[in-house]
């Protein structure tokens, strides 16, 4: 039976609806970008990337590099100058954007990847945001990996992106207003409520550490959504090293379970960062953000074909009930990875 449920994390009403499940068509199919000739993002081919920005190596040669990206949004040298014209109003292009090359391993995977490899990939975009988050003209930083063509990645080589702009996002702007109501409204933070909350009733916890806790949330977006939620930080360049290496072992484990539910498939992984800095968009909340956010990664498996619906109401319908997704991708003896 369908159900309409309401998700505290974003402030949205979501439909979970069973029945969508069988429907023709709606599965899909996973497809990796096309092989180019040389990939670009491949050890011995360094000279096909722009100039590097940053790396982690050690004397056997590159684990992490980033890069500007090539087809780049915005660009650091552009000036952020508003020009009006009549009732519109545009700025020039001034932003960051960079690409994250997680790995040298060509089909490595996030089910593939040792702990050691995803913990050199968490340690790198820590570091681009911290240093992204100096340049005080900067205020949103989203960090995001496609995978697979149904997610929007046009390379098949493991890597992520950094996008830093000058302004908020409608979409963060109101996510943390929801935040800062709520934190008003009850003396704690949401994100402290949902932890507690899903912890008492278990039925979609998936992983409980120390420093993080994962769960399928309540109302989810999509079919075996995923978030892995800090207890305490706020933001990535909080996390000190043993946080990133519960981090890292944590998204090892969930993705190897959701390769083992799923086989291949394609999904888009989030970073949901703070405000880095303060402008008039964010002034309402932005000194509370150490006790109002706690960053948190988001998986959306794109399992399903979004429609009408979807791209009219900017809310989805999810044929897969959380409860049921967190009962098959919860494991008392998974694969040795």
């Amino acid at each position: 039976m369908s159900e309409l449920r309401y998700d505290l994390l974003h402030d949205e009403y979501i439909l979970i609806a069973p029945e969508r499940l069988h429907r023709p068509l709606s599965l899909q199919r996973a497809a990796e970008p096309p092989e180019p000739a040389l990939c670009p993002f491949c050890p011995g081919h360094e000279d096909l990337t722009p100039p590097e920005i940053y790396a982690l190596r050690d004397s056997k040669g590159w684990h992490t590099r980033v890069v500007p990206n090539r087809y780049k949004a915005v660009q650091i040298e552009t000036p952020f100058e508003a020009h009006r014209e009549g009732v519109n109003e545009r700025w020039g292009g001034f932003g960051a954007h960079e690409i994250v090359i997680n790995t040298p391993r060509h089909d490595a995977t996030l089910a593939t990847m040792s702990e050691e490899e995803i913990f050199d990939w968490l340690y790198t975009v820590r570091e681009r945001v911290a240093d992204l988050s100096r340049d005080q003209r900067l205020v949103q930083i989203d960090c995001f990996k496609n995978h697979g063509l149904a997610a929007g990645a046009s390379q098949p080589h493991p890597h992520s992106q950094i996008l830093a702009l000058p302004v908020m996002s409608k979409a963060q702007k109101a996510q943390f207003r929801h935040a800062h109501r709520y934190w008003r409204e009850h003396g704690r933070s949401l994100y402290e409520d949902i932890i507690e909350q899903e912890s008492r009733e278990r039925t979609r916890t998936l992983i409980e550490g120390e420093r993080f806790f994962s769960y399928c949330p309540y109302a989810s977006s999509f079919a075996f959504e995923s978030v892995i939620l800090s207890r305490n930080c706020a933001n990535i360049t909080e996390l000190n090293e043993e946080a990133l290496r519960e981090l890292a072992a944590t998204v090892g484990q969930l993705f190897v379970r959701l390769h083992r539910e799923l086989g291949p498939f394609a999904y888009n992984l989030l970073f949901i960062l703070p405000p880095v800095n303060r402008n008039f968009e964010n002034e309402e909340f932005f000194d509370e953000l150490p006790r109002l956010h706690r960053f948190y990664l988001r998986i959306t498996p794109r399992i399903y074909t979004l429609a009408g619906y979807e791209l009219m109401s900017q809310s989805a319908i999810n044929p897969v009930a959380p409860e049921l997704a967190a009962g098959r991708l919860r494991s008392d003896d998974e694969p040795s990875r």
